[in-house]
């Protein structure tokens, strides 16, 4: 199916390819250490960036699969770079878990490396759609690293697909699962069977603070968050933070459950959003990334109960 030529939605197995807050924080008050690359399994690596997102690399013998591209080109031609210290193998897909900047804006090196760029559909819309309230979202991380915005080119998915997916390379599958609109619409998972490991994207961060700004429904949000700690999973991959466990899945159900309960609480106490924004705390997480924009997310949070809408959709 083609999407004004720029498209194609494929559904079931692909074979191997043969030749080819409403501003974003940093991960915290203090200086982050610089990305690392870390080798977690035999063929998986995970790229770990405490700044930005991170992004998994699987290689093969018959090429490499990049999940999530960076905030910015400069940071996909670092990724890249290490890439190359690896393996010399053609960076055959690239795939993008959520329509969130830091996921999505180096995909024009990623193509130009030769990827086919997939997502799931919604992935692709939203792209397209809020391409330029993203970029003002990311100025100060711009600023901050000296990044030229003018530098990146919006380059979308070149393959879109529904519920399920398939990438088969060096003889192995890596399933790309979409389970509905958890931290926002059309958030996806990467499920390497072999590793048992799920690359998560936003959908599942470790003792991070998980921002609700885009989620039309935190109970759907935890749902999609049971679904994957039932898989067999023995290594969670996420798209901030560090390596995580079935524990730490159970930490982020809790995290949400609370968060929501808590605003909740404070608005049938008559509390008015001000109040709520200003005093509501959570100590149990204080310590987690980015809870230094907890003032924000509370304010989410309040906005999507007492509307029923999320509040970056819903403003422009």
């Amino acid at each position: 199916m083609q999407s004004g030529g720029m498209r194609r939605q494929w559904s079931g197995v692909l074979g191997a390819v043969a030749l080819g807050l409403l501003l974003v924080g940093a991960a915290g008050a203090g200086q982050a250490p610089p990305p690392v690359m870390k080798q977690v399994a035999a063929d998986l690596y995970f790229h770990y960036d405490g700044t930005a997102s991170n992004s998994i690399v699987w290689v093969t013998d018959d090429g490499v699969l990049v999940i999530d591209t960076k905030q910015h080109p400069r940071q996909a031609q670092a990724l890249v770079a290490e890439i190359r210290k690896i393996t010399a193998k053609p960076i055959r897909w690239a795939f993008v878990t959520q329509a969130h900047g830091d996921h999505y804006l180096g995909n024009q090196v990623l193509k130009r490396e030769g990827a086919i760029l997939v997502a799931q559909n919604e992935v692709a819309r939203l792209m397209e759609t809020y391409i330029d309230k993203e970029m003002k979202r990311r100025q100060a991380f711009f600023d901050r690293n000296q990044f030229d915005p003018k530098e990146i080119a919006l380059t979308i998915p070149d393959v879109t697909f529904d519920k399920h997916m398939v990438i088969r390379l060096g003889g192995k599958a890596a399933h790309l699962l979409y389970f509905g609109p958890g931290q926002d619409p059309g958030n996806a998972f990467v499920y390497f069977p072999h590793a048992k490991a799920l690359a998560t994207g936003g959908g599942y961060v470790t003792r991070s603070w998980s921002n609700p700004m885009f989620t039309p429904s935190v109970d759907g949000w935890i749902t999609i968050l049971r679904q994957i700690k039932a898989m067999d999973v023995d290594m969670y991959l996420p798209g901030h933070g560090d390596v995580g466990t079935k524990q730490n899945v159970d930490e982020m159900v809790q995290f949400l459950t609370d968060l929501q309960a808590g605003v909740r609480d404070a608005i049938a106490r008559g509390m008015d959003k001000d109040a709520i924004v200003k005093t509501l705390q959570f100590p149990r997480y204080r310590d987690w990334r980015n809870a230094h924009l907890a003032p924000a997310q509370i304010e989410a949070m309040h906005h999507l109960i007492t509307t029923g809408k999320s509040i970056y959709f819903d403003r422009e």
